[in-house]
């Protein structure tokens, strides 16, 4: 999971590039690193590598961002749910964003997360430039 480190670092970077509040950048660290979670836990058979795109989409003129993360594996989830910390991710990913989906198929599995961040958002005459 280190790897997912610098993953982290550019998606603050990009939400510093966007104007992101704090606590909108705060949920998408934290939703979006939980799907990356997801996807190196559950996507992949333990020992395969295996791969995932994530693209981060912003439009500021409708003041949404988007995150869509995609791997080609086959989500197998644990059948021993007997831990109690387990199973929470996704409800997770929905606390943590205005819409959360994870669709599933053959082909791999997508999760698309979006934050509709235009009210944090400061007037345009109220922006500052560094």
């Amino acid at each position: 999971m280190t790897a997912l480190a610098p993953i982290r670092h550019r998606l603050a970077q990009f939400a510093r590039e966007i104007g992101l509040s704090a606590d909108t950048t705060g949920d998408m660290l934290l939703a979006t690193y939980e799907a990356l979670a997801n996807v190196a836990e559950h996507a992949y058979p333990p020992g395969v590598q295996g791969t995932f795109d994530l693209r981060a989409d912003s439009r500021p003129d409708e003041g949404v961002l988007t995150i869509s993360i995609v791997d080609r594996g086959s989500w197998k989830l644990e059948a021993d749910n007997s831990r109690a910390r387990r199973g929470r991710g996704v409800r997770l990913m929905h606390a943590c964003s205005d819409s959360a989906r994870v669709e599933t198929g053959d082909e791999g599995t997508r999760i698309h997360l979006q934050w509709n961040y235009r009210a944090s958002l400061p007037e345009p005459e109220q922006q500052v430039k560094p």
